[in-house]
């Protein structure tokens, strides 16, 4: 697997991975029409790659990760764990020795990835525009050299 900077040639491919994820995570649970990739700006995003296919994609914005998502039938082979820590060296190569992100409620799996990855679960509140729970994480960072 490799890690790598995005390239402006991977934004389709990359909205395309984010979509499958997040069909296969949240899909059915606020609407019935397909869930779409955000306008964030893929291209600076970090990917994870195996056999030259794009499996993952994390975004990363000042001291928060704003995007992790891993397609679905890659999950659970380490493309998760290796791009949360090339996001959480970007975020502290900043200079910052906190990182946050946040994930809906009820996506179990996410939250206990991010448990077993030392971030802790800081606050539940009710998600600016959509009908369900965000859950906040905070993790200590390593100072960079």
């Amino acid at each position: 697997m490799i890690i790598r900077n995005a390239t402006p040639t991977d934004v389709p491919t990359i909205r395309q991975c984010v979509e499958a994820s997040l069909e296969a995570t949240y899909g059915g649970l606020w609407t019935s029409e397909p869930l779409r990739a955000g306008d964030d700006d893929w291209a600076n995003a970090w990917v994870a790659c195996s056999s030259g296919a794009i499996i993952g994609v994390g975004l990363t914005e000042a001291d928060i990760v704003s995007d992790l998502w891993i397609h679905p039938a890659s999950q659970g082979k380490g493309a998760g764990t290796a791009l949360l820590a090339a996001l959480e060296t970007e975020i502290a190569g900043r200079g910052l020795t906190t990182a946050r992100l946040r994930c809906l409620e009820p996506n179990l799996k996410a939250r206990g990835f991010y448990a077993s990855r030392g971030w802790t679960e800081v606050r539940v509140y009710p998600h600016e525009t959509l009908p369900l729970n965000t859950v906040d994480f905070v993790k200590t960072l390593a100072p960079q050299p």
